[in-house]
């Protein structure tokens, strides 16, 4: 039986089973000759039927000292459960201006932006303008006090108002409406007997109100500190992140993520769809799942607390975010730039590591996971594309490819439909060729290398221009040892591939004009 239950008087059927049970067990009777007196079957009915009586006698008398104890047990419930509430404000929350809370955790509201129909108002509260506010709680301080409604009426005028917790109320609310009106209300203790309930004063009255009506009012004001440190991206928008700058001290170069136009115009860039590439440490194409966290992580990013508002120097000092351990700079396309730095870890009370965060221009200190800022441990080769060549064939304008016995220059224009080639001036085998660089394409790095260039020329070369003269670069191949092979962008290390990658290039060139043979498409 729950203490709900207990305090109302309510009984379970089966608390009464057992009384049942003493006449469901009697013994059936048998045929036996007469005797005087009942039988002794007869007798224990008896008895079980005064036990029932004074056992039903002692419940009733429990019943009734429990209603009794009861705050609203005075009122008989007549309440039709189809009636409806009582109204007790019904006002436009576009209209108030202030909503004042004393109690344990005082403050006050007050309305910055008059709302419409189609946009809500804004608040604030006192002493903690410049900190980012959870809005939409917020706001419900503004729209329950002004659908204001109980479920029933408990008592009118109490002389006793400590019966319902109300001579020192949890909150005592003031609402302040733009045509001069006021609104107040106490919350009180919850309901005893009602689950999800709690006693309110309205102009000394006390009705049973919905505890999810008023909880909000009761709640301390860091409550309203939005954990939110940049806003996610609402359904439709869009923000181009043109340049992503990543500095740690664990770092010996900084990481630069940058937008790269031509990747975001194709929609057949042969085997990334990421829209941004990095061209620091290293030149690379980026996975697309790995690397948004990055590239776009900044929107959305959400702190475990709130852990200093109104930082002062000494904050900063204390926190590590004076020399901070990470930094991060987004420059995004609507002319904005966002600085996000990230000083010492700490543990919190039930043992979770966070890490102090500081948004430029936020008044407060969060305290974030590892988890939800992957800044913090990211490498390059966390995010990066195993892709070398990303063109499409077709946008190929020019593509010089030569190495220690080969040297050959393609001429393309055209689209998919139309394209024509040249090789060294000549007609070439439009298949052919298509064939040949699709090999190129399957050429993957296979780790990142960040390391000096061999000296010396490389041993093969693919210098690549587009039609639209948006790409132009040259990959170069450096052969270290018969296994491996560095490699470079436009003179930048990048990658190691297997050397034998390299000798099937050779081969495919050597053979590319007998159109007998087939090219070979795989070197492992």
């Amino acid at each position: 039986m729950s203490d709900e239950q207990k305090q109302s008087g309510y009984v379970a059927d089966n608390e009464n089973a057992e009384a049942d049970t003493i006449f469901g067990s009697a013994p059936e009777q048998k045929q036996t000759s007469q005797k005087k007196g009942p039988s002794r079957s007869i007798r224990n009915l008896l008895i079980a039927v005064c036990l029932a009586v004074v056992v039903g006698a002692g419940l009733t008398a429990v019943l009734l000292v429990n209603r009794a104890s009861a705050p609203d047990s005075g009122q008989t419930d007549t309440t039709d459960p189809a009636a409806e509430n009582i109204k007790l404000n019904d006002a436009d929350e576009l209209n108030v201006k202030e909503v004042d809370i004393k109690g344990d955790s005082p403050f006050h509201v007050t309305r910055t932006v008059k709302g419409r129909e189609d946009a809500p108002s804004e608040y604030v509260i006192e002493g903690f303008e410049g900190l980012a506010l959870d809005d939409a709680l917020l706001s419900t301080l503004a729209y329950n006090g002004s659908i204001f409604e109980a479920e029933r009426l408990i008592e009118e005028q109490p002389d006793d108002l400590s019966r319902y917790g109300l001579a020192q109320p949890r909150a005592d609310v003031t609402m302040s409406y733009d045509d001069g009106s006021q609104f107040r209300f106490q919350i009180g203790m919850d309901s005893p007997t009602e689950s999800g309930k709690v006693y309110c004063a309205v102009d000394g009255n006390v009705y049973l109100i919905r505890n999810s009506l008023v909880a909000n009012y009761c709640r301390t004001p860091e409550d309203y500190l939005s954990k939110t440190i940049l806003p996610a991206l609402a359904e439709g928008e869009v923000v181009i992140v043109k340049n992503l700058r990543v500095s740690r001290e664990d770092l010996d170069e900084d990481i630069v993520l940058e937008y790269d136009e031509a990747a975001a115009e194709s929609s057949d860039v042969g085997g990334t769809a990421a829209t941004h590439i990095m061209t620091e440490p290293i030149f690379t194409y980026l996975n697309v799942e790995k690397s948004k966290d990055i590239t776009n992580g900044m929107f959305g990013l959400t702190a475990q607390e709130v852990a200093v508002i109104h930082p002062e120097d000494a904050d900063f000092a204390r926190t590590g975010l004076d020399a901070p351990f990470c930094t991060v700079e987004m420059e995004t396309g609507d002319g904005n730039k966002r600085v996000l730095t990230f000083g010492h870890s700490y543990q919190t009370d039930d043992g979770t590591t966070l890490y102090y965060m500081h948004l430029e221009g936020l008044d407060e200190i969060f305290g974030v996971s590892a988890d939800n800022a992957k800044w913090l441990t990211f490498r390059p080769g966390d995010i990066s594309s195993s892709n070398i060549f990303v063109t499409n064939v077709w946008n190929i304008g020019t593509l010089d490819i030569t190495d220690k016995t080969h040297d050959f220059r393609f001429v393309g224009e055209g689209n998919k439909d139309n394209y024509t080639v040249t090789l060294n001036g000549k007609e070439c085998d439009k298949e052919r060729y298509r064939t040949l660089y699709r090999f190129l394409l399957y050429i993957y790095g296979e780790e990142l290398y960040l390391g000096e260039l061999p000296d010396g020329e490389p041993d093969a070369e693919v210098h690549l221009t587009t039609q639209n003269g948006k790409e132009d670069y040259t990959i170069s191949f450096y052969r270290v040892s018969d296994l491996r092979t560095i490699v470079a962008r436009d003179g930048q290390p990048g990658y190691v591939i297997r050397s034998s990658a390299l000798d099937t290039l050779s081969y495919n060139l050597g053979i590319f004009d007998d159109t007998e043979k087939d090219f070979k498409t795989s070197w492992q």
